[in-house]
């Protein structure tokens, strides 16, 4: 069990991931240590059959789920719909993901999630952390976006800046 976590609430995220309909949801994974998990909508897996550039957008999203989950977060992978949309639900928040490997575009990336695909949230993943990327952060603070973020290099800490 993750320090901080009790049984109680990871008996109660147990609880509500047993829940989800698996004639809507696919339920991916759970964490029995944090009570994180992962569930995808079946529409959003059908969704990433359509083509190699799909496949391989849904499967990143899935690697960043997981690591959402791992950490105890309860994530909720949703269909694309038109491709205007936030990603996820995470603990029950719109949430859009982002994967970038510089600080190049990340307050467009999150100004863009928030204002017009109607995210409360962005959670970036980078491959390593880096002054710019850091200076870019405070920005997305200062504006008051919502951000949470994590490296490849370190996925058991997830950060707000």
């Amino acid at each position: 069990m993750k320090q901080g976590i009790t049984a109680e609430q990871i008996k109660e995220a147990r609880a509500k991931y047993d829940l989800y309909n698996t004639n809507e949801w696919n339920k991916n994974f759970f964490d029995k240590d944090t009570g994180g998990y992962l569930v995808t909508e079946k529409a959003r897996i059908v969704q990433s059959e359509k083509s190699v550039n799909e496949f391989k957008k849904f499967d990143k999203e899935q690697g960043m789920c997981k690591v959402l989950a791992r950490n105890g977060f309860a994530v909720e992978h949703l269909d694309d719909m038109n491709g205007s949309s936030y990603d996820i639900h995470l603990n029950g928040i719109k949430a859009d993901l982002k994967k970038t490997v510089s600080h190049n575009n990340m307050v467009h990336y999150a100004k863009k999630a928030t204002n017009e695909q109607g995210a409360e949230m962005v959670v970036f993943e980078f491959d390593a952390m880096t002054g710019k990327i850091h200076e870019e952060l405070n920005k997305l603070k200062r504006i008051g976006i919502n951000v949470l973020y994590f490296t490849s290099e370190n996925k058991n800490i997830i950060r707000t800046p």
